[in-house]
């Protein structure tokens, strides 16, 4: 099963990083390495980094030109296609659609939500918040249909709602430090 374009986390981080200015691979590799925010989100290997930027290439994503230098090597030069733009738009507003992707692929929407605007982040923090519902409702009407479940069940179902239940939790703490931050 192909992956959906909206579900590709390292690929739309590129895509946020390039939006304010076309960047050459190095640039970005090195942005990653020294955000204190998005180091401690994503680690990646410049060889995987350079992979990735072909890759949304080839997707008419991004596009490049070479940039020359006296004092080094060439440069490609990645630029956000329009097409780039509106698929990262539609990545970052969009909500993780597991709780296995809330560490990476959400605390990477937020980041770039952040930078996009209050709005934009308390947005997505509903939208996730309503997700997460969502799932904990699901989980709580499958345990109450099994019939007489049996121990090791129960508590399968109890962690993962125990997980939702924390990013809920983590969700309204979110939305209240807006609200503080506001008041300051």
């Amino acid at each position: 099963m192909a992956r959906s374009p909206s579900d590709l986390t390292l690929e739309n981080i590129l895509l946020g990083l390039l939006q304010d200015q076309p960047q050459h691979g190095y640039a970005l590799y090195k942005r990653v390495q020294e955000s204190p925010e998005l180091s401690r989100i994503w680690q990646v290997k410049r060889s995987k980094l350079y992979y990735l930027l072909e890759k949304l290439e080839e997707k008419d994503l991004l596009s490049s030109s070479l940039k020359a230098s006296s004092s080094h090597p060439d440069r490609k030069i990645y630029h956000l296609t329009e097409r780039g733009r509106r698929e990262f738009e539609t990545w970052m507003k969009t909500p993780v659609k597991s709780g296995r992707h809330m560490r990476i692929a959400f605390l990477s929407r937020l980041l770039f939500a952040l930078e996009a605007g209050e709005t934009q982040a308390l947005t997505l923090i509903q939208r996730q918040f309503t997700r997460c519902q969502a799932w904990l409702d699901s989980l709580e009407t499958q345990l109450s249909e099994l019939e007489d479940p049996d121990f090791f069940t129960c508590q399968i179902f109890k962690f993962r709602m125990g997980q939702v239940q924390a990013m809920l939790d983590w969700l309204e703490e979110c939305k209240k430090g807006f609200a503080a931050e506001k008041n300051r």
